[in-house]
């Protein structure tokens, strides 16, 4: 008994934490800027690693309980015990017999004489998790298992491709390292979510928790324009009009306008198919019109209707209204000798096979309610309706005003791909979202005239007006196209089809020019993948670690653009990780995809927005987008699991039992390395900023930035902020060492070369100054300061009566000038377009040409003077 209590109250504490670990993941994503800077998540990671190992190990602790009580536990039970379906937190269900049967789906009950109920090897089977029924095959559980698991084991084998990388000598260990503790978040994220999706009501936590990130994020974009909350680089300004037709760009926490686009695409999406899965539509007399029944997944979209029975419902039964095989055999499973059935069968045979079964139980309740649509709304419904339509209009005017091409194209590309898949999806959609849109669209005019800049109460009093009116109409038209029929209900469409028309004008009005006009970012990332190509078939199978196009785009380039981000998600994961990591995005992806269509299809067009944009924008950059993206089949799973048939609680059975005490223990480990590994970082650039502000204390500041670099010494820019304070020779050494760690940073290269200008070897200078420029080509600043460098060489070599270093280094300064004129030549007959950088001859290179033109040929001269003295 005591170890039962102790399982039970266990249990409730992880379930307890991983519901605590999902809440504070999604309110560290807003108040990090999305997790896009990982200097930024250091402390919340160390914390949260330490978290994932207590977690790891009360799993351990619960584990060996479960083995002791199998121990402990006499064999066999007292006859006629039943216990009733329930799933436990760590993933077990306890199953009365009959229920098992049913799961098992064999139909048969093994009873003895005394009425003791014995479960068979198929139901065994079935509620232990094996997934096998009586036939053989492989059931749904299994396949849903898999896919749920495929989630967290995809991020795993990621993080495994990171740690190789990490031994084997990454292009940055600072960026791998990065890369491997990001994945690793995104790994027991995965866990964490389809735990809770697990529990009684993880569903709801999950639900809540998803609105609250939409809702946050899109109304602190919303109120730093309207209403003068202070959000730093919530608005990007331009003036340039093929970036932005109104001159600023709403970008909210993300501070970047096109993930805030995606990101609000998805938040409106997953609204607005609610909301029209949520629909209802009824004929002249009040019974259920063609829309209503076609959506069999309407009521499943909030978790309550078994997909087992709409597959029965879909397949017909028969023409004369038999009822299918399943719900025989759940029926003649039904009772033990006192005849009773459970709960869920008995709303399996409540749900009604009438008329050849064509109808849901959905169907059914819409039918048993069509009394009271036609004299009215309930204030239930009317809630309900409202809760549905209550945040479009803001996740609408946000993606407006982000002004965000890609993100209007994916959101338009995922909708019609859903729409082209559930065709009677189209008139709710229509209805549901004329309003929202159309106050949205209004807004964008208003605030686009101002640049978006509002006063506050002005700003506020429109943005509440417009939200209040949005609703009303929107409830409204809801409300009048369930009433109406005939005529009436076309011209309820037919206004929602003029909302719609007029929304898309006027925003179409305002960026037609960018729309129709030639687009210069698009070309610039035309010119990014066909580098990211040529590059990444260097590394094709592994690539070379994390962050590989930062730290190498500035030698891959073939124009001199600035951006530091490829602008493609996997491209990305293919420069990383080669094919290897690729393959394991796509399974992860491909698993994503396939659950949230099997177990809730309203998830899908979302998703959809997620997989689409990311091929365009760097928004995986951004830990945010890679929560969304986990929490749509986390959700989508807690809707199948509390659907009334209990085969689908077998999803997470068997946790602790499939875990043995080695896993357990590895993964303890792991979690803890990499919370110290966090931990490190975090001090390092801890350590980094004070030095910093220390900058008028040399002897301070070295001391800081040694104390950095022995907490982290994979970070290069500590290692050349070092180097400047140090004598020449230990700075070398310090540099020398950090490129070990990072041998593709530009920067570590060109210290070294400044250190070799420095010198009095013109051939070693010569060397590093060209491992430099190959590192950053497009660098004019650093051309001509490797030049005039070879120019003071010359001068000191002279001076010092080395006229043979003094011809050398004259020599090679001009070597690199006539490199630079060719290469700068080019550019300039190319154009100005893609050139970002200012890529061209500088005025003091004439001047820098003649000195060392006069300098060697002085050297070159006295040389051969003496040479024909002797």
């Amino acid at each position: 008994m005591r170890i039962n209590r102790f399982q039970q109250y266990g249990g409730m504490a992880v379930t307890l934490a991983c519901s605590l670990a999902v809440i504070a993941a999604g309110g560290a994503a807003c108040v990090l800027r999305g997790f896009f800077f990982a200097k930024e998540m250091y402390l919340f990671l160390t914390l949260w690693f330490v978290l994932c190992g207590v977690l790891t190990l009360g799993g351990f602790v619960l584990y060996a309980a479960s083995g002791w009580e199998k121990r402990l536990k006499p064999q066999g039970g007292p006859a006629g015990k039943t216990e009733t379906v329930r799933a436990l937190p760590g993933g077990g269900v306890k199953v009365d017999t009959a229920e098992a049967e049913r799961l098992a789906g064999s139909g048969r009950l093994v009873t003895d004489h005394a009425g003791k109920a014995e479960i068979t090897q198929a139901a065994d089977e079935a509620v232990s998790g094996s997934g096998r029924m009586l036939n053989g095959s492989v059931s749904r559980v299994t396949r849903l298992r898999a896919a749920v698991w495929l989630l967290p084991g995809c991020c795993i084998v990621i993080c495994i491709l990171y740690a190789i990388h990490a031994f084997r000598g990454p292009l940055s260990s600072q960026g791998t390292l990065d890369e491997l503790l990001r994945w690793g978040f995104y790994a027991s994220f995965a866990v964490f979510a389809v735990l809770v999706a697990g529990t009684r009501r993880g569903g709801t936590l999950l639900a809540a928790v998803w609105h609250l990130l939409g809702l946050v994020i899109s109304l602190s974009a919303l109120l730093a324009v309207c209403g003068g909350l202070p959000v730093p680089y919530a608005v990007a300004y331009s003036q340039s009009p093929e970036v932005s037709a109104t001159g600023a760009r709403l970008a909210g926490l993300l501070q970047y306008p096109n993930a805030f686009g995606a990101v609000m695409a998805v938040f409106l999406l997953e609204r607005l198919f609610a909301a029209a899965y949520g629909f209802r539509l009824t004929g002249p007399s009040g019974t259920v019109s063609g829309e209503d029944c076609a959506e069999g997944e309407v009521e499943a979209s909030r978790g309550t209707v078994n997909r087992a029975e709409q597959e029965n419902i879909a397949s017909g039964g028969a023409k004369d209204g038999t009822v299918s095989r399943a719900e025989q055999e759940n029926i003649v499973s039904g009772g033990a000798k006192d005849g009773t059935v459970s709960r869920a069968e008995q709303e399996n045979i409540a749900s009604g096979e009438a008329e050849g079964g064509a109808v849901s139980r959905a169907g059914e309740t819409a039918i048993a309610g069509r009394a009271d649509r036609a004299r009215g709304w309930s204030a239930a419904e009317l809630w309900r309706t409202a809760a549905r339509l209550l945040p479009l209009f803001p996740y609408a005017a946000a993606l407006l005003l982000s002004e965000s091409r890609g993100a209007w194209l994916a959101a338009a590309s995922a909708g019609a791909a859903a729409l082209l898949w559930k065709r009677q999806l189209s008139a709710p959609l229509l209805i549901t979202g004329a309003a929202p849109v159309a106050a949205a669209a209004l807004l964008y005019r208003q605030l686009a005239r101002t640049g978006l800049a509002a006063e506050p109460l002005p700003g506020l009093l429109l943005l509440a007006g417009l939200w209040a009116g949005a609703l009303l109409a929107g409830l409204w038209l809801h409300r009048r196209s369930c009433r109406a029929a005939g005529w009436h209900r076309a011209a309820m469409l037919v206004l929602a089809a003029g909302a719609w028309t007029a929304a898309a004008s006027a925003v179409l009005l305002q960026v037609r020019a960018r729309i129709t006009g030639p687009s210069p970012t698009a070309a610039a990332r035309g010119l990014f993948y066909r580098d990211a190509w040529k590059l990444a078939a260097e590394a094709p199978w592994l690539g070379r670690g994390g962050e590989t196009w930062r730290h190498s785009y500035l030698a891959a380039q073939s124009r001199p653009y600035v951006g530091s981000q490829v602008h493609s998600g996997y491209l990305d994961i293919l420069l990383n990780l080669g094919t290897a990591g690729l393959a394991a995005v796509l399974l992860l992806l491909l698993a994503a995809g396939w659950l949230v269509f099997k177990a809730s299809p309203r998830l899908l067009p979302p998703l959809l927005v997620i997989i689409l944009h990311s091929a365009v924008d760097f928004d995986w950059s951004y830990g945010l987008i890679w929560l969304l993206l986990l929490l749509l089949p986390a959700w989508a799973l807690a809707e199948t699991i509390h659907r009334p048939v209990a085969e689908d609680t077998a999803i997470l059975t068997g946790l602790r039992r499939s875990w043995p005490y080695a896993a357990i223990a590895v993964l303890c480990v792991l979690t803890f390395m990499l919370s110290i590994l966090s931990y490190q970082a975090m001090r390092g650039a801890a350590l980094y900023k004070q030095a910093a502000r220390v900058s008028g204390d040399p002897a301070a500041q070295t001391a800081l930035l040694r104390q950095s670099l022995a907490w982290n010494p994979r970070e290069p820019q500590t290692a050349a902020a070092l180097s400047r304070l140090l004598p020449e020779e230990q700075g070398m050494d310090l540099l020398l060492d950090s490129l070990q760690f990072s041998p593709g940073d530009a920067a570590l290269h060109w210290e070294l070369a400044e250190r070799y200008l420095q010198g009095r070897d013109p051939g070693e200078a010569l060397y590093w100054v060209r491992r430099s420029l190959k590192a950053d080509i497009f660098n004019a600043a650093k051309r001509l300061a490797a030049i005039e460098g070879m120019l003071k060489m010359a001068e000191r070599g002279w001076a010092e009566g080395n006229r043979q270093r003094a011809a050398d280094s004259a020599a090679a300064g001009l070597e690199l000038l006539r490199q630079y004129s060719l290469l700068a030549g080019r550019e300039h007959s190319a154009g100005r377009r893609h050139n970002d950088r200012g890529f061209g001859i500088n005025e003091q290179a004439e001047g820098v040409y003649l000195r060392l033109r006069a300098l060697q040929a002085l050297a070159t001269l006295e040389e051969r003077e003496k040479i024909v003295a002797r």
